[in-house]
């Protein structure tokens, strides 16, 4: 599997400098901050740092090149000059830039410190950018002379953006967390623990700074016209959102001072998520702040400090009774009615106030009294670090701090990382590559070559999902299937369902959304869609679903019907976690009669909304798990499980495999003893799981000799990749990666490919966008089950095998791509089924697919693939 830490967790360390809270290892519990929480940062950061012009952009300490990289591409960006403090950060940066045309033609690199501005043109830049970097400062004293030389460098009405900053009036907070989170700490004497808190915030080695330093700052600069101070958006609650903002100070004039904003406070004019939607429908006010609201992502901490001084109350860090919905949650409820939420500061270190603009009824530009500062002294916003710090400066390295047991710490993966990332079996090597988790014995013609697979057969057992699980059924009723389930009782629950669901118009063409956190809910669930005919769409009622398929049904457990808006059209389903008593012995299936219609081949069995769409996915992945000996699989989801989750579970199903679950005594995020439970339980499947415990849980079943199977890698090319004792890792049978050169033919032994995923993992496509499947849904040269066409699916990645047999994904386009070459022509193809695709012009045409256009550019080639397939017939016979 592709070890979704290596680069862009890499990135994450680059962007968010320093140690403790930053460097990308969570201050809790020394192990890495997940992944998925660094890419919500980081893209939080771009999302904002993109409001604002920048025609011509200046960043302080571009470190490993995390935003220039993804900034410098952007249409707007016509300039992009970029400055680090470590030659050797530099070096490979100014490398990495070369190889890049896009980014060679716009980027300037540097080496210089913050505060050396010599040569730099004054009044050029329309944006400068510090991400990060403020922290590592050595005091607020820098930290101003720094601000007093970049502001001359501005174009009028230009922005200077201060990310990642950490804030003072939470230290205290942040400490008492990170001192609560060490095993028994809260039964241990309080006031030591009083005094250890204070002597860690007394000791702290990076600069923090008050929200209200920035107003303050602004009364002395007269360059500085606006101050725009906010807290950072998203859903992951971690030490990132918890205790770090961003701070624009603009040189042009504001376009709206919110100090004087309308007020309602949370507590008196709106008492909930509810209250505050029914205000904004009743009311659309034009501005409107919301103030003193409770700030859930710090409440149990807060709570924890400050009953440290209250000997009656208990300091544990046990949840709270939730004061307030999450802020990122009253943000969504707000701009799904058409406004625009600005979270910041609030009066008090633990509350909030979120700022609700009509974008329709003010004046576009920057914003002020964004944060309603108090007034106070620049000098009394800032500590100062402790003197033993380690050196100045964005590139300056971090202190190593090892993860529990010295586990191998997750880095995370270059640009936009698909939603399931296949991980490392091994630790990964000091390269920017990804190393891919295991898989079945590499056959011994070809573990050096370009062609990635595992022994066994290629074709899976006949027959959908649905029969196949029947058949199970019929052979072992009475195995357990998942905790207090049987085969018989969960095929009787979901041919229920199924039926319930049939009520509702949900079968052949239609979806299904589910949102059930509850393992056994879910695998109902999944089994009674799949009965109908529909295709299952799991989601996480928390992220953003605005384009996901209108379903025919929500089948929602309680939190996701709180969570989730009102869907046109669609029936409304809301499971309790112990609903559906088992029925009296009885069997109760499914048939043709009982649905609309009966369900055509190929019709996809799960959507997963993707970056590029929304994903189709077939039941071939789940028909390959059919074929193989059962193997007992381990349920680590957290929360709602995805779509990579609901294939595994059903593959697992449908071969006669028993699901453990986990009660509340596991610690999921303890790689060790994970392992441990596994074992105990004689679990050799994963599903589900946060990618840094399963990148270090492969490196540990490797060096332990235990057999592991995970899965992952992107929605459009899904990998099963085997961890088997003694052998390298290597895919389960029906799955296959290529490496292939600019001819598309297998790469020679040690050498980088383009990578291509294929086998039963590819999906059919993106659903209602038939022309966007061209590009990168191919024809598989080296042909699909029974001889017939096969297509594979191109990442746009390279990658390589290495001495162990595990792949690694490298954080770009091999240099030989041919659809990475603007210059490279195509021809367009189809196959007897349908199908069509891109493909280049100088490779040779694989068996059962022909041309339908000759040689020609890229964009004439696109343009005849999105045309209907019938109209070009008549040119061919």
């Amino acid at each position: 599997m592709f070890d979704s830490g290596l680069n862009e967790q890499q990135d994450g360390l680059a962007t968010v400098p320093g140690g403790g809270p930053t460097g990308g290892i969570s201050s809790y519990d020394a192990l890495p901050i997940p992944p998925a929480h660094l890419r919500e940062w980081r893209d939080a950061t771009l999302g904002r740092i993109r409001e604002l012009p920048r025609g011509r952009v200046l960043e302080i300490g571009a470190g490993a090149g995390t935003l220039l990289t993804r900034l410098a591409r952007d249409a707007e960006v016509r300039e992009y000059r970029a400055t680090g403090s470590s030659p050797a950060a530099v070096a490979a940066l100014t490398a990495r830039v070369a190889a890049d045309p896009v980014l060679t033609d716009k980027v300037r690199l540097e080496c210089r410190g913050a505060e050396d501005t010599h040569g730099l043109p004054v009044g050029h830049f329309d944006l400068i950018v510090l991400d990060s970097v403020v922290p590592s400062f050595p005091g607020l004293a820098h930290l101003r002379t720094v601000v007093e030389r970049l502001l001359p460098l501005l174009a009028p009405g230009g922005s200077l953006f201060l990310g990642g900053l950490r804030n003072l009036d939470l230290a205290h907070c942040f400490r008492t967390g990170t001192a609560l989170a060490r095993p028994g700490a809260a039964r241990g004497d309080r006031e030591a623990l009083r005094r250890r808190i204070g002597r860690e915030v007394a000791e702290e080695r990076e600069l923090l700074l008050s929200p209200a330093l920035f107003d303050a700052l602004a009364r002395d600069l007269p360059a500085v016209r606006a101050v725009d101070v906010r807290v950072v958006r998203g859903l992951q609650h971690n030490e990132l959102t918890r205790y770090r903002y961003d701070a624009v100070l603009s040189t042009a004039d504001p376009a709206a001072d919110l100090t004087a904003a309308p007020r309602a406070r949370w507590g008196e004019e709106i008492t909930g998520g509810d209250r505050l939607v029914g205000h904004l429908r009743a009311r659309r006010p034009a501005l409107l702040r919301l103030t003193a609201v409770p700030n859930r992502r710090v409440h149990d901490e807060y709570t924890a400090m400050q009953s440290l001084f209250d000997p009656l109350e208990s300091i544990d860090l046990a949840p709270q009774d939730a004061p307030a919905p999450a802020p990122e949650a009253l943000c969504r409820a707000a701009e799904r009615l058409g406004y625009r939420a600005v979270p910041t500061w609030g009066e008090d270190p633990g509350l909030l106030d979120i700022v609700l603009l009509d974008p329709g009824r003010l004046p576009a530009g920057p914003l002020t009294g964004v944060y309603a500062a108090p007034v106070v002294e620049a000098a009394g916003c800032a500590n100062t670090p402790a003197a033993d710090r380690r050196p100045a400066g964005p590139d300056a390295g971090p202190p190593v701090r090892p993860s529990k047991g010295a586990l191998p710490s997750a880095r995370t993966a270059p640009d936009a990382l698909p939603p399931h990332t296949v991980r490392a079996v091994t630790p990964a090597p000091p390269a920017r590559s990804a190393p891919v988790r295991s898989a079945p014995a590499v056959t011994t013609a070809r573990p050096a070559t370009g062609i990635w697979a595992g022994a066994g057969p290629d074709a899976p057992p006949e027959g959908d999902v649905a029969s196949l699980f029947a058949a199970q059924v019929a052979r072992t009723p009475r195995a357990p299937a998942l905790p207090g389930l049987d085969y018989a009782e969960l095929d009787a629950r979901s041919d229920l369902l199924a039926h319930a669901l049939l009520e509702h118009r949900a079968g052949p063409g239609s979806c299904v959304l589910t949102a059930l956190s509850s393992p056994a809910g879910f695998a109902v669930a999944a089994l009674a869609v799949v009965k109908t005919g529909a295709a299952l769409l799991p989601v996480d009622p928390a992220l953003d679903l605005a384009e996901a398929p209108y379903p025919a049904v929500l089948l929602l457990d309680e939190t996701a019907d709180l969570l989730l808006p009102a869907v046109p059209g669609a029936a409304r389903l809301v499971r309790e976690e112990a609903a559906g008593p088992l029925p009296p012995a009885g069997h109760w299936p499914v048939t043709d009669a009982d649905r609309l219609r009966p369900p055509c081949p190929g019709e996809p069995l799960l959507l997963v909304p993707g970056e590029d769409g929304t994903v189709a996915v077939g039941g071939e992945a789940v028909a390959a798990a059919a074929g193989a000996a059962p193997a007992d699989a381990a349920w680590l989801v957290r929360g709602y499980p995805d779509g990579d989750t609901a294939i595994g579970l059903l593959g697992a199903l449908v071969s006669g495999a028993r699901v453990h679950v986990p009660d509340g005594s596991l610690t999921r995020d303890v790689p060790h003893e994970v392992l441990g439970w596994l074992r105990r339980r004689g679990a050799r499947t994963v599903l589900g799981g946060a990618d840094d415990v399963l990148c270090a849980l492969l490196a540990l079943a490797r060096a332990e000799g235990t057999g592991l199977s995970v899965s992952g890698g992107w929605a459009e090319g899904r990998l099963v990749v085997e961890q088997v004792p003694g052998s390298p890792p290597r895919p389960a049978p029906g799955y296959r990666a290529y490496l292939l050169d600019s001819l598309l033919r297998p790469v020679g032994p040690g050498e980088t490919g383009s990578l291509y995923i294929a086998g039963a993992g590819v999906a059919q496509g993106y659903a209602g966008a038939p022309g966007a499947d061209c590009e990168r849904f191919l024809p598989d040269p080296f042909g699909g089950p029974g001889g017939g066409t096969a297509r594979m699916w191109r990442t746009g990645r390279a990658a390589r095998l290495d001495g162990n047999g595990g792949l690694r994904v490298l954080d770009g386009p091999a240099h030989d791509d041919p659809f990475a070459d603007e210059h490279a022509t195509f021809v367009a193809l189809a196959d007897a089924a349908g199908h069509r695709a891109l493909w280049p012009a100088t490779a040779a045409i694989p068996d059962g697919w022909y041309e339908t256009h000759g040689e020609d550019a890229h964009a004439p080639c696109l343009d005849h693939l999105h045309a209907p397939l019938d109209d070009h017939f008549d040119d061919l016979f």
